[in-house]
Protein backbone atom coordinates (compact mmCIF):
# COMPACT_ATOMS: atom_id res chain seq x y z
CA UNK A 1 0.00 0.00 0.00
CA UNK A 2 1.28 3.82 -0.71
CA UNK A 3 3.31 5.01 2.01
CA UNK A 4 0.61 7.79 2.25
CA UNK A 5 -1.85 5.57 4.00
CA UNK A 6 0.82 4.30 6.26
CA UNK A 7 1.23 7.50 7.70
CA UNK A 8 -2.79 7.59 8.38
CA UNK A 9 -3.46 7.75 11.89
CA UNK A 10 -6.85 7.16 13.70
CA UNK A 11 -8.63 10.61 14.18
CA UNK A 12 -10.11 11.77 17.44
CA UNK A 13 -14.32 11.42 17.12
CA UNK A 14 -14.11 15.08 17.17
CA UNK A 15 -11.70 15.47 13.91
CA UNK A 16 -13.57 12.81 12.41
CA UNK A 17 -17.19 14.56 12.84
CA UNK A 18 -15.54 17.53 11.20
CA UNK A 19 -13.50 15.70 8.51
CA UNK A 20 -16.97 14.59 7.67
CA UNK A 21 -18.49 17.45 7.87
CA UNK A 22 -16.17 19.15 5.56
CA UNK A 23 -16.37 16.94 2.56
CA UNK A 24 -13.76 17.37 -0.06
CA UNK A 25 -14.75 20.64 -0.38
CA UNK A 26 -15.25 21.51 -3.78
CA UNK A 27 -16.61 24.65 -6.09
CA UNK A 28 -18.87 24.24 -8.74
CA UNK A 29 -17.96 26.33 -11.59
CA UNK A 30 -20.21 27.14 -14.64
CA UNK A 31 -21.55 24.14 -17.12
CA UNK A 32 -20.89 26.80 -20.26
CA UNK A 33 -16.84 27.09 -19.58
CA UNK A 34 -13.92 24.80 -20.00
CA UNK A 35 -13.01 22.62 -18.38
CA UNK A 36 -10.37 23.63 -15.38
CA UNK A 37 -6.86 23.95 -16.98
CA UNK A 38 -4.92 20.56 -16.68
CA UNK A 39 -2.04 23.17 -14.32
CA UNK A 40 -4.58 23.16 -11.97
CA UNK A 41 -5.01 19.63 -11.16
CA UNK A 42 -3.04 17.35 -9.72
CA UNK A 43 -1.30 13.99 -11.69
CA UNK A 44 -3.25 11.29 -10.36
CA UNK A 45 -4.86 7.90 -11.04
CA UNK A 46 -8.45 6.65 -10.39
CA UNK A 47 -7.80 3.14 -10.11
CA UNK A 48 -10.67 2.34 -7.57
CA UNK A 49 -13.34 3.47 -10.65
CA UNK A 50 -16.16 5.61 -9.71
CA UNK A 51 -19.41 5.33 -7.99
CA UNK A 52 -22.52 7.84 -7.02
CA UNK A 53 -25.09 7.12 -4.53
CA UNK A 54 -27.31 8.38 -1.57
CA UNK A 55 -29.77 10.03 -4.88
CA UNK A 56 -32.48 12.81 -4.25
CA UNK A 57 -34.79 14.41 -6.70
CA UNK A 58 -32.65 17.16 -7.10
CA UNK A 59 -29.11 15.62 -5.92
CA UNK A 60 -26.50 13.08 -6.25
CA UNK A 61 -23.02 12.52 -4.65
CA UNK A 62 -20.56 11.38 -7.22
CA UNK A 63 -17.29 9.73 -5.97
CA UNK A 64 -13.62 8.58 -6.68
CA UNK A 65 -10.30 8.24 -5.34
CA UNK A 66 -7.54 10.67 -6.86
CA UNK A 67 -3.86 8.92 -5.65
CA UNK A 68 -1.20 11.48 -6.37
CA UNK A 69 1.57 10.10 -8.96
CA UNK A 70 4.24 11.48 -6.84
CA UNK A 71 4.35 12.35 -3.20
CA UNK A 72 1.83 15.11 -2.15
CA UNK A 73 -0.47 15.05 0.52
CA UNK A 74 -3.19 16.81 -1.66
CA UNK A 75 -4.77 16.30 -4.70
CA UNK A 76 -6.92 18.74 -7.08
CA UNK A 77 -8.94 17.07 -9.85
CA UNK A 78 -11.30 17.97 -11.92
CA UNK A 79 -15.56 16.75 -12.46
CA UNK A 80 -18.19 17.15 -14.78
CA UNK A 81 -21.19 15.65 -14.84
CA UNK A 82 -23.81 16.13 -18.47
CA UNK A 83 -26.94 14.60 -19.80
CA UNK A 84 -24.86 12.15 -22.47
CA UNK A 85 -22.09 9.52 -21.96
CA UNK A 86 -19.83 12.03 -24.57
CA UNK A 87 -20.29 15.14 -22.73
CA UNK A 88 -21.40 17.47 -25.13
CA UNK A 89 -24.00 18.46 -23.30
CA UNK A 90 -22.32 19.48 -19.40
CA UNK A 91 -24.84 20.44 -16.85
CA UNK A 92 -21.65 21.08 -13.83
CA UNK A 93 -18.00 21.70 -13.74
CA UNK A 94 -15.81 21.90 -11.02
CA UNK A 95 -12.77 21.34 -8.88
CA UNK A 96 -12.30 19.19 -5.65
CA UNK A 97 -9.77 19.22 -3.48
CA UNK A 98 -8.75 15.67 -1.55
CA UNK A 99 -5.63 14.64 0.52
CA UNK A 100 -4.27 11.71 2.47
CA UNK A 101 -6.60 12.75 6.04
CA UNK A 102 -9.18 11.46 3.66
CA UNK A 103 -7.32 8.38 2.68
CA UNK A 104 -7.60 10.35 -0.98
CA UNK A 105 -10.79 10.03 -1.77
CA UNK A 106 -13.61 12.43 -3.14
CA UNK A 107 -17.17 12.97 -2.78
CA UNK A 108 -18.59 15.97 -4.36
CA UNK A 109 -23.04 16.60 -3.53
CA UNK A 110 -24.04 17.77 -7.17
CA UNK A 111 -27.16 19.84 -6.62
CA UNK A 112 -29.75 21.79 -9.02
CA UNK A 113 -30.49 18.55 -11.47
CA UNK A 114 -33.89 17.31 -12.91
CA UNK A 115 -35.70 14.93 -11.17
CA UNK A 116 -35.83 11.13 -12.70
CA UNK A 117 -32.99 12.19 -14.66
CA UNK A 118 -29.75 10.11 -15.95
CA UNK A 119 -26.88 11.92 -15.51
CA UNK A 120 -23.04 10.85 -16.35
CA UNK A 121 -20.02 12.43 -14.74
CA UNK A 122 -16.08 11.68 -14.39
CA UNK A 123 -12.69 13.21 -13.14
CA UNK A 124 -10.11 14.30 -14.32
CA UNK A 125 -6.26 15.01 -13.42
CA UNK A 126 -3.51 16.14 -15.10
CA UNK A 127 -2.95 13.05 -16.95
CA UNK A 128 -5.59 10.96 -16.46
CA UNK A 129 -9.48 10.60 -16.80
CA UNK A 130 -11.70 8.45 -14.78
CA UNK A 131 -13.78 6.14 -15.81
CA UNK A 132 -17.39 7.21 -17.07
CA UNK A 133 -19.96 6.56 -14.22
CA UNK A 134 -24.31 6.96 -14.83
CA UNK A 135 -26.57 8.26 -11.98
CA UNK A 136 -29.78 8.88 -11.47
CA UNK A 137 -31.95 11.08 -9.63
CA UNK A 138 -35.07 10.27 -8.26
CA UNK A 139 -38.46 10.53 -9.42
CA UNK A 140 -40.88 12.88 -8.18
CA UNK A 141 -45.10 12.12 -8.05
CA UNK A 142 -45.59 11.50 -11.89
CA UNK A 143 -43.36 8.29 -11.72
CA UNK A 144 -44.80 5.20 -13.40
CA UNK A 145 -42.67 2.58 -12.29
CA UNK A 146 -39.09 2.56 -10.51
CA UNK A 147 -36.63 -0.55 -10.66
CA UNK A 148 -33.38 -1.30 -8.37
CA UNK A 149 -31.23 -3.75 -7.06
CA UNK A 150 -30.90 -5.33 -4.02
CA UNK A 151 -27.54 -6.92 -2.53
CA UNK A 152 -25.89 -8.06 0.04
CA UNK A 153 -22.60 -10.08 1.36
CA UNK A 154 -19.44 -10.08 -0.41
CA UNK A 155 -16.71 -11.74 0.94
CA UNK A 156 -13.84 -11.37 -1.23
CA UNK A 157 -12.12 -14.80 -0.70
CA UNK A 158 -15.30 -16.67 -1.50
CA UNK A 159 -15.03 -15.85 -4.77
CA UNK A 160 -15.41 -14.02 -7.62
CA UNK A 161 -18.04 -11.24 -7.82
CA UNK A 162 -19.97 -12.45 -10.73
CA UNK A 163 -23.34 -11.13 -9.09
CA UNK A 164 -21.89 -7.30 -9.39
CA UNK A 165 -21.36 -7.43 -13.15
CA UNK A 166 -24.69 -9.21 -14.07
CA UNK A 167 -26.05 -6.10 -11.85
CA UNK A 168 -23.84 -3.77 -14.30
CA UNK A 169 -25.50 -5.42 -16.99
CA UNK A 170 -29.33 -3.83 -16.37
CA UNK A 171 -28.89 0.01 -17.45
CA UNK A 172 -32.71 0.78 -16.35
CA UNK A 173 -32.20 1.06 -12.35
CA UNK A 174 -33.26 4.29 -10.09
CA UNK A 175 -30.47 2.41 -7.57
CA UNK A 176 -28.61 0.02 -6.29
CA UNK A 177 -29.69 -0.64 -2.56
CA UNK A 178 -26.62 -2.69 -0.76
CA UNK A 179 -28.38 -3.73 2.57
CA UNK A 180 -24.49 -4.80 4.17
CA UNK A 181 -21.62 -6.84 4.56
CA UNK A 182 -20.20 -4.96 1.35
CA UNK A 183 -16.48 -5.78 2.85
CA UNK A 184 -15.26 -8.70 5.56
CA UNK A 185 -13.38 -7.99 8.70
CA UNK A 186 -11.62 -11.41 8.75
CA UNK A 187 -7.99 -12.06 8.42
CA UNK A 188 -6.32 -14.12 5.47
CA UNK A 189 -6.69 -17.50 7.01
CA UNK A 190 -10.24 -16.97 8.38
CA UNK A 191 -13.48 -17.10 6.57
CA UNK A 192 -13.49 -19.47 3.80
CA UNK A 193 -10.00 -18.79 3.18
CA UNK A 194 -9.09 -22.20 1.56
CA UNK A 195 -11.56 -20.68 -0.96
CA UNK A 196 -9.56 -17.49 -1.39
CA UNK A 197 -6.01 -19.56 -1.51
CA UNK A 198 -7.64 -21.59 -4.93
CA UNK A 199 -8.82 -18.78 -6.37
CA UNK A 200 -5.71 -16.07 -5.63
CA UNK A 201 -8.26 -14.07 -3.60
CA UNK A 202 -6.84 -13.43 -0.40
CA UNK A 203 -7.53 -10.73 2.24
CA UNK A 204 -5.33 -7.39 2.25
CA UNK A 205 -3.88 -6.89 4.85
CA UNK A 206 -2.92 -10.22 6.12
CA UNK A 207 -4.13 -9.82 9.44
CA UNK A 208 -7.91 -8.93 11.42
CA UNK A 209 -8.91 -5.53 10.20
CA UNK A 210 -9.31 -2.99 13.83
CA UNK A 211 -7.40 0.30 12.87
CA UNK A 212 -8.06 2.57 10.39
CA UNK A 213 -5.11 2.38 8.10
CA UNK A 214 -6.47 -1.40 7.85
CA UNK A 215 -10.02 -1.25 6.88
CA UNK A 216 -8.85 1.68 4.42
CA UNK A 217 -6.86 -0.80 2.77
CA UNK A 218 -9.76 -4.02 2.67
CA UNK A 219 -11.81 -1.33 1.24
CA UNK A 220 -8.90 -0.48 -1.25
CA UNK A 221 -8.72 -4.44 -2.15
CA UNK A 222 -12.91 -4.27 -2.36
CA UNK A 223 -12.97 -1.40 -4.34
CA UNK A 224 -10.03 -2.15 -6.91
CA UNK A 225 -11.93 -5.32 -8.16
CA UNK A 226 -13.42 -4.59 -11.71
CA UNK A 227 -16.61 -6.34 -11.43
CA UNK A 228 -17.35 -4.11 -8.38
CA UNK A 229 -16.55 -1.30 -10.19
CA UNK A 230 -18.72 -2.12 -12.96
CA UNK A 231 -21.74 -2.18 -10.55
CA UNK A 232 -20.73 1.56 -8.93
CA UNK A 233 -20.53 3.19 -12.43
CA UNK A 234 -24.12 1.72 -13.37
CA UNK A 235 -26.48 3.24 -11.14
CA UNK A 236 -26.88 5.09 -7.77
CA UNK A 237 -25.62 2.91 -4.61
CA UNK A 238 -27.74 3.06 -1.23
CA UNK A 239 -26.00 1.86 1.21
CA UNK A 240 -26.09 0.58 5.11
CA UNK A 241 -23.66 -1.60 6.98
CA UNK A 242 -24.86 -4.16 8.26
CA UNK A 243 -21.84 -6.30 10.67
CA UNK A 244 -18.77 -7.20 8.88
CA UNK A 245 -18.08 -3.94 7.76
CA UNK A 246 -16.80 -3.43 11.18
CA UNK A 247 -16.87 -7.11 12.73
CA UNK A 248 -19.01 -9.80 12.88
CA UNK A 249 -22.45 -9.93 15.42
CA UNK A 250 -21.68 -6.51 16.16
CA UNK A 251 -24.09 -4.68 18.17
CA UNK A 252 -24.13 -1.35 20.22
CA UNK A 253 -21.17 -2.30 22.92
CA UNK A 254 -19.03 -5.04 21.28
CA UNK A 255 -18.73 -7.90 18.44
CA UNK A 256 -18.55 -11.49 18.97
CA UNK A 257 -15.53 -11.09 16.69
CA UNK A 258 -13.87 -8.40 18.91
CA UNK A 259 -11.83 -9.00 21.87
CA UNK A 260 -10.65 -5.97 24.04
CA UNK A 261 -7.80 -7.94 25.48
CA UNK A 262 -6.09 -7.82 22.30
CA UNK A 263 -7.51 -5.85 20.01
CA UNK A 264 -8.58 -2.69 22.48
CA UNK A 265 -11.44 -0.31 22.81
CA UNK A 266 -14.48 -1.60 20.63
CA UNK A 267 -15.55 2.25 20.60
CA UNK A 268 -12.04 3.14 18.72
CA UNK A 269 -12.16 0.01 16.22
CA UNK A 270 -15.93 0.82 15.21
CA UNK A 271 -15.32 4.83 14.84
CA UNK A 272 -12.37 3.56 12.36
CA UNK A 273 -14.48 1.06 10.99
CA UNK A 274 -16.82 3.93 10.35
CA UNK A 275 -14.85 6.50 9.17
CA UNK A 276 -13.36 4.16 6.17
CA UNK A 277 -16.96 3.49 5.16
CA UNK A 278 -17.91 6.63 5.06
CA UNK A 279 -14.63 7.81 2.99
CA UNK A 280 -15.13 5.28 0.36
CA UNK A 281 -18.84 4.66 -0.01
CA UNK A 282 -20.56 7.07 -2.24
CA UNK A 283 -23.09 8.76 -0.15
CA UNK A 284 -23.27 12.29 2.88
CA UNK A 285 -20.99 12.23 5.52
CA UNK A 286 -22.32 12.24 9.20
CA UNK A 287 -24.19 15.96 10.42
CA UNK A 288 -21.82 17.47 13.15
CA UNK A 289 -23.32 16.42 16.20
CA UNK A 290 -24.64 13.48 15.03
CA UNK A 291 -22.76 10.42 16.06
CA UNK A 292 -21.94 8.43 12.83
CA UNK A 293 -23.15 5.14 13.52
CA UNK A 294 -26.86 6.60 13.86
CA UNK A 295 -27.17 6.53 10.36
CA UNK A 296 -31.29 6.23 9.46
CA UNK A 297 -32.89 7.92 6.02
CA UNK A 298 -35.94 8.05 3.84
CA UNK A 299 -35.76 8.38 0.61
CA UNK A 300 -39.02 9.04 -2.05
CA UNK A 301 -38.90 7.16 -5.54
CA UNK A 302 -42.05 9.63 -6.17
CA UNK A 303 -45.34 8.27 -4.66
CA UNK A 304 -44.94 4.54 -5.98
CA UNK A 305 -42.27 3.99 -2.58
CA UNK A 306 -40.61 5.07 0.42
CA UNK A 307 -37.39 3.73 1.21
CA UNK A 308 -36.92 3.50 4.69
CA UNK A 309 -33.22 2.45 5.74
CA UNK A 310 -32.39 1.38 9.33
CA UNK A 311 -29.24 0.57 11.27
CA UNK A 312 -29.62 -2.43 13.29
CA UNK A 313 -26.02 -2.73 14.76
CA UNK A 314 -24.70 -0.33 16.26
CA UNK A 315 -27.24 2.08 17.12
CA UNK A 316 -29.95 0.18 19.68
CA UNK A 317 -29.52 -4.08 19.26
CA UNK A 318 -28.82 -5.60 22.59
CA UNK A 319 -26.15 -8.54 22.72
CA UNK A 320 -27.34 -10.79 20.74
CA UNK A 321 -28.38 -14.10 22.54
CA UNK A 322 -26.43 -17.83 22.03
CA UNK A 323 -27.43 -21.12 22.50
CA UNK A 324 -24.61 -21.99 24.29
CA UNK A 325 -24.60 -19.37 26.77
CA UNK A 326 -28.34 -18.44 26.96
CA UNK A 327 -30.18 -21.74 26.55
CA UNK A 328 -31.35 -23.17 30.33
CA UNK A 329 -30.75 -26.57 31.42
CA UNK A 330 -33.01 -28.67 33.18
CA UNK A 331 -31.81 -31.76 34.50
CA UNK A 332 -29.88 -31.87 31.34
CA UNK A 333 -32.56 -31.40 29.37
CA UNK A 334 -32.89 -27.77 27.43
CA UNK A 335 -35.58 -25.81 28.65
CA UNK A 336 -37.46 -24.90 25.85
CA UNK A 337 -40.26 -22.76 27.04
CA UNK A 338 -37.81 -21.29 29.48
CA UNK A 339 -35.81 -19.83 27.02
CA UNK A 340 -38.73 -18.80 24.49
CA UNK A 341 -40.78 -17.17 27.35
CA UNK A 342 -38.26 -15.75 29.42
CA UNK A 343 -34.84 -15.11 27.68
CA UNK A 344 -35.85 -14.79 23.63
CA UNK A 345 -39.27 -12.85 24.22
CA UNK A 346 -37.79 -10.45 27.07
CA UNK A 347 -39.53 -7.09 25.86
CA UNK A 348 -36.74 -4.78 26.85
CA UNK A 349 -34.38 -6.24 24.29
CA UNK A 350 -34.33 -3.81 21.13
CA UNK A 351 -32.76 -4.15 17.73
CA UNK A 352 -33.46 -0.39 16.63
CA UNK A 353 -32.95 1.29 20.21
CA UNK A 354 -36.37 3.56 20.88
CA UNK A 355 -34.79 6.86 19.58
CA UNK A 356 -35.09 4.96 16.33
CA UNK A 357 -38.26 3.00 16.53
CA UNK A 358 -39.72 6.25 16.61
CA UNK A 359 -38.24 7.84 14.28
CA UNK A 360 -39.40 5.11 12.37
CA UNK A 361 -43.10 5.44 13.03
CA UNK A 362 -43.03 8.96 12.38
CA UNK A 363 -41.63 7.94 8.76
CA UNK A 364 -44.28 5.54 8.28
CA UNK A 365 -46.75 7.51 9.01
CA UNK A 366 -45.32 10.35 7.16
CA UNK A 367 -45.51 8.18 4.14
CA UNK A 368 -48.41 7.40 4.11
CA UNK A 369 -49.96 10.68 4.78
CA UNK A 370 -48.24 11.91 1.65
CA UNK A 371 -50.06 9.05 -0.81
CA UNK A 372 -47.27 7.45 -1.37
CA UNK A 373 -48.01 3.35 -1.64
CA UNK A 374 -45.38 1.59 -0.77
CA UNK A 375 -43.30 2.01 2.83
CA UNK A 376 -39.97 -0.47 1.83
CA UNK A 377 -37.53 -1.17 4.77
CA UNK A 378 -33.85 -1.31 4.08
CA UNK A 379 -33.55 -3.81 6.67
CA UNK A 380 -29.78 -5.93 7.30
CA UNK A 381 -31.27 -9.20 8.72
CA UNK A 382 -33.74 -11.46 8.25
CA UNK A 383 -37.14 -10.88 10.03
CA UNK A 384 -39.35 -13.68 9.04
CA UNK A 385 -39.89 -16.41 11.83
CA UNK A 386 -37.92 -19.29 10.91
CA UNK A 387 -37.78 -21.84 12.90
CA UNK A 388 -35.82 -24.81 12.18
CA UNK A 389 -37.01 -28.01 11.16
CA UNK A 390 -36.15 -31.30 12.55
CA UNK A 391 -33.10 -32.35 10.30
CA UNK A 392 -32.84 -35.91 12.56
CA UNK A 393 -36.13 -36.75 10.69
CA UNK A 394 -36.22 -34.69 7.23
CA UNK A 395 -32.57 -36.12 6.60
CA UNK A 396 -32.53 -39.73 4.25
CA UNK A 397 -31.04 -41.86 7.69
CA UNK A 398 -27.61 -43.04 4.91
CA UNK A 399 -27.10 -39.12 4.99
CA UNK A 400 -27.83 -37.97 8.54
CA UNK A 401 -25.47 -40.82 9.91
CA UNK A 402 -22.52 -39.64 7.68
CA UNK A 403 -23.08 -36.32 8.42
CA UNK A 404 -23.46 -37.07 12.68
CA UNK A 405 -20.09 -39.16 11.97
CA UNK A 406 -18.40 -35.60 11.72
CA UNK A 407 -19.26 -34.60 15.21
CA UNK A 408 -18.26 -31.37 16.49
CA UNK A 409 -20.57 -28.75 15.36
CA UNK A 410 -22.28 -30.59 12.77
CA UNK A 411 -23.91 -33.10 15.05
CA UNK A 412 -24.60 -30.60 18.13
CA UNK A 413 -26.62 -28.17 14.91
CA UNK A 414 -28.60 -31.79 13.78
CA UNK A 415 -29.18 -32.49 17.84
CA UNK A 416 -30.45 -28.98 18.21
CA UNK A 417 -32.40 -29.08 15.33
CA UNK A 418 -34.98 -31.67 17.31
CA UNK A 419 -36.01 -28.42 19.84
CA UNK A 420 -37.11 -26.54 16.89
CA UNK A 421 -36.28 -22.96 18.08
CA UNK A 422 -34.84 -20.73 15.59
CA UNK A 423 -32.33 -20.78 12.99
CA UNK A 424 -30.40 -17.46 13.81
CA UNK A 425 -30.78 -15.64 16.87
CA UNK A 426 -28.66 -12.98 14.98
CA UNK A 427 -31.64 -11.93 13.02
CA UNK A 428 -35.10 -10.41 14.31
CA UNK A 429 -36.09 -14.19 15.58
CA UNK A 430 -33.68 -13.21 18.01
CA UNK A 431 -35.58 -10.34 19.30
CA UNK A 432 -38.80 -11.31 18.59
CA UNK A 433 -40.25 -8.24 20.89
CA UNK A 434 -39.00 -5.43 19.31
CA UNK A 435 -40.13 -7.46 15.78
CA UNK A 436 -43.59 -7.32 17.40
CA UNK A 437 -43.15 -3.74 18.33
CA UNK A 438 -42.59 -2.76 14.62
CA UNK A 439 -45.37 -4.70 13.39
CA UNK A 440 -47.80 -3.11 16.04
CA UNK A 441 -46.29 0.37 14.51
CA UNK A 442 -47.32 -1.18 10.54
CA UNK A 443 -50.87 -1.77 11.70
CA UNK A 444 -50.82 2.01 13.68
CA UNK A 445 -49.71 3.79 10.62
CA UNK A 446 -51.69 1.50 8.29
CA UNK A 447 -47.82 1.12 6.20
CA UNK A 448 -47.97 -1.10 3.44
CA UNK A 449 -44.69 -2.24 4.44
CA UNK A 450 -42.13 -4.58 2.39
CA UNK A 451 -38.96 -5.29 3.86
CA UNK A 452 -35.69 -5.85 2.22
CA UNK A 453 -32.93 -8.10 4.07
CA UNK A 454 -29.57 -9.67 3.09
CA UNK A 455 -26.98 -11.28 5.83
CA UNK A 456 -28.47 -14.97 5.69
CA UNK A 457 -26.35 -15.59 2.17
CA UNK A 458 -29.75 -17.29 1.26
CA UNK A 459 -32.69 -15.91 -1.12
CA UNK A 460 -36.37 -16.00 0.86
CA UNK A 461 -39.61 -14.44 -0.42
CA UNK A 462 -41.99 -14.33 2.96
CA UNK A 463 -45.40 -13.26 3.97
CA UNK A 464 -44.73 -12.01 7.52
CA UNK A 465 -47.29 -12.64 10.13
CA UNK A 466 -47.94 -10.75 13.76
CA UNK A 467 -47.14 -13.55 16.44
CA UNK A 468 -50.65 -11.97 18.10
CA UNK A 469 -52.87 -13.04 15.39
CA UNK A 470 -51.15 -14.77 13.06
CA UNK A 471 -52.45 -12.18 10.35
CA UNK A 472 -50.39 -10.89 7.53
CA UNK A 473 -48.51 -7.77 8.51
CA UNK A 474 -45.57 -7.13 5.74
CA UNK A 475 -43.90 -8.86 3.21
CA UNK A 476 -39.93 -9.73 2.75
CA UNK A 477 -37.81 -9.96 -0.58
CA UNK A 478 -34.48 -11.76 1.14
CA UNK A 479 -31.56 -11.71 -1.33
CA UNK A 480 -28.97 -14.24 -1.23
CA UNK A 481 -25.21 -13.44 -0.87
CA UNK A 482 -22.78 -11.96 -4.02
CA UNK A 483 -19.94 -14.71 -3.04
CA UNK A 484 -20.41 -15.61 0.49
CA UNK A 485 -21.60 -19.43 1.75
CA UNK A 486 -24.65 -20.30 3.21
CA UNK A 487 -24.29 -22.71 5.28
CA UNK A 488 -26.12 -25.67 4.82
CA UNK A 489 -22.87 -27.20 2.80
CA UNK A 490 -21.48 -27.66 6.51
CA UNK A 491 -24.36 -30.15 7.65
CA UNK A 492 -23.57 -32.69 4.55
CA UNK A 493 -21.26 -33.53 1.51
CA UNK A 494 -24.32 -34.27 -0.69
CA UNK A 495 -25.89 -31.64 -2.05
CA UNK A 496 -29.02 -33.42 -1.74
CA UNK A 497 -29.32 -31.40 1.15
CA UNK A 498 -29.84 -27.72 -0.22
CA UNK A 499 -33.43 -29.50 -1.63
CA UNK A 500 -33.90 -30.88 1.98
CA UNK A 501 -33.23 -27.69 3.71
CA UNK A 502 -35.68 -25.56 1.45
CA UNK A 503 -38.27 -28.07 1.76
CA UNK A 504 -37.93 -28.22 5.39
CA UNK A 505 -37.66 -24.72 6.12
CA UNK A 506 -41.00 -23.67 3.69
CA UNK A 507 -43.00 -26.24 5.13
CA UNK A 508 -41.82 -26.08 8.78
CA UNK A 509 -42.55 -21.88 8.50
CA UNK A 510 -46.11 -19.99 7.71
CA UNK A 511 -43.45 -16.67 7.13
CA UNK A 512 -41.90 -18.81 4.20
CA UNK A 513 -43.33 -18.88 0.61
CA UNK A 514 -39.98 -19.54 -1.18
CA UNK A 515 -36.69 -20.22 -0.08
CA UNK A 516 -33.23 -20.95 -2.22
CA UNK A 517 -30.42 -21.89 0.31
CA UNK A 518 -27.71 -22.34 -2.35
CA UNK A 519 -26.92 -19.87 -5.22
CA UNK A 520 -25.21 -16.49 -5.32
CA UNK A 521 -27.06 -13.52 -6.79
CA UNK A 522 -28.91 -11.19 -6.66
CA UNK A 523 -32.69 -9.66 -6.85
CA UNK A 524 -34.45 -6.94 -8.77
CA UNK A 525 -37.98 -5.07 -8.03
CA UNK A 526 -40.56 -3.45 -9.95
CA UNK A 527 -42.62 -1.72 -8.40
CA UNK A 528 -45.98 0.60 -9.32
CA UNK A 529 -48.67 1.97 -6.98
CA UNK A 530 -50.32 -1.38 -7.29
CA UNK A 531 -47.51 -3.88 -7.19
CA UNK A 532 -44.20 -5.26 -6.60
CA UNK A 533 -42.34 -7.71 -8.71
CA UNK A 534 -39.33 -9.37 -7.22
CA UNK A 535 -37.14 -11.25 -9.92
CA UNK A 536 -34.58 -13.36 -8.26
CA UNK A 537 -31.24 -13.62 -10.05
CA UNK A 538 -28.41 -16.60 -10.11
CA UNK A 539 -24.65 -16.53 -11.43
CA UNK A 540 -24.34 -20.50 -12.25
CA UNK A 541 -20.73 -20.22 -10.41
CA UNK A 542 -18.99 -17.91 -8.09
CA UNK A 543 -15.28 -20.02 -8.66
CA UNK A 544 -14.72 -19.21 -12.06
CA UNK A 545 -15.10 -15.70 -13.84
CA UNK A 546 -16.95 -17.98 -16.71
CA UNK A 547 -20.36 -18.57 -15.59
CA UNK A 548 -23.86 -17.82 -16.89
CA UNK A 549 -26.52 -16.17 -15.09
CA UNK A 550 -30.16 -16.96 -14.91
CA UNK A 551 -33.78 -15.91 -13.16
CA UNK A 552 -34.60 -18.39 -11.23
CA UNK A 553 -37.82 -16.97 -9.92
CA UNK A 554 -40.32 -14.02 -9.81
CA UNK A 555 -42.67 -13.47 -7.42
CA UNK A 556 -45.57 -11.09 -7.13
CA UNK A 557 -47.20 -9.13 -4.72
CA UNK A 558 -50.28 -6.46 -5.37
CA UNK A 559 -51.76 -3.63 -3.21
CA UNK A 560 -54.65 -4.05 -1.52
CA UNK A 561 -57.07 -2.67 1.01
CA UNK A 562 -55.86 -4.94 3.71
CA UNK A 563 -52.10 -4.08 2.53
CA UNK A 564 -49.87 -6.23 0.54
CA UNK A 565 -50.92 -9.42 -0.83
CA UNK A 566 -49.41 -13.26 -0.12
CA UNK A 567 -46.43 -13.75 -2.66
CA UNK A 568 -47.41 -15.38 -5.70
CA UNK A 569 -45.28 -16.82 -7.99
CA UNK A 570 -45.23 -15.86 -11.57
CA UNK A 571 -43.49 -16.84 -15.04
Amino acid sequence: MTANRAKNKLLTRRQALKQFSAGAGFTILGSCGPLPKSAETTAAEFNYGVASGDPTQSAVVIWTRAVPTTVSEIANVSFEIAHDETFNDVVRRGMVQTSSQRDFTIKVDVTDLKPATTYFYRFASSDNTSAIGRTRTLPRRSANEIKFALASCANYPSGFFNAYREISKFSDLDAIIHVGDYIYEYAADGYDSKTGIALGRIHEPAHEIITLADYRERFAQYRADPDLQAAHATAPFITIWDDHETANNSWMDGSSNHHEEAEGSWQDRRDAALQAYFEWMPMRDPVVGVAAERLNRTYDFGDIASLHVIETRLTGRDEPLSYSRDLPMNNGTPDVEKFRSEILNDPSRTMMGAAQEAWLEGELSSSKDRGIAWQILGNQTVMARMNTPNFTEIMPQKMLDASMAKGGYTAMWLERSKLGLPVSLDSWDGYPAARERLFDTVKSTDANLVVLSGDSHMFWANNLHSAKDEKQVAIEIGTGSITSPGGYESLSDDPAIFDIAEKGVVAHNADVAYANVHDHGFVVITATKSDIIADYFKVSTTKSKEYEASRFLSVLSKLTDQGPSPFKAIS
